[in-house]
């Protein structure tokens, strides 16, 4: 024997198993299951699965959806009322802190406004 050539390996052949497609079984399962005149293709097949995990992930995605939305429904809401609370506090906060108000407290504590006039220092240079 010479360099370039080859060698036979001494392993047995492996007795060739008939290879079956996933889907062909299923169409052969349905067809048996439902006792079809006409024979299911397993391209059909393959169409009708596809098809079905589309839906699924419609739906799902679907689903997440209209969660997302009840969330936010109830989160403005919340807000909205948050805010008119804001709003309130802030409209009792200015009204109790203008002059008027401030002096008519004072008076209640024996407070009394000046009725001069503030006097003006000035220094000369």
């Amino acid at each position: 024997m010479s360099q370039n050539t080859p060698r036979k390996s001494a392993q047995p052949a492996r007795p060739s198993r008939s290879r079956t497609n996933p889907l062909d079984k299923l169409a052969k399962w349905i067809n048996q299951k439902l006792e079809i005149d006409e024979k299911l293709s397993p391209a059909s097949v393959k169409k009708v699965l596809w098809i079905s995990g589309m839906v699924v992930i419609y739906i799902f995605f679907q689903h997440n959806f209209d969660g997302l939305i009840r969330k936010l429904h109830t989160t403005e809401k919340e807000v909205n009322e948050i805010r008119a609370t804001y709003i309130y506090y802030k409209s009792k906060y200015l009204f109790a802190s203008k002059q008027s108000e401030v002096e008519k407290k004072l008076e209640t504590n024996g407070f009394e406004r000046n009725a001069d006039p503030p006097i003006k220092v000035s220094v000369n240079k």
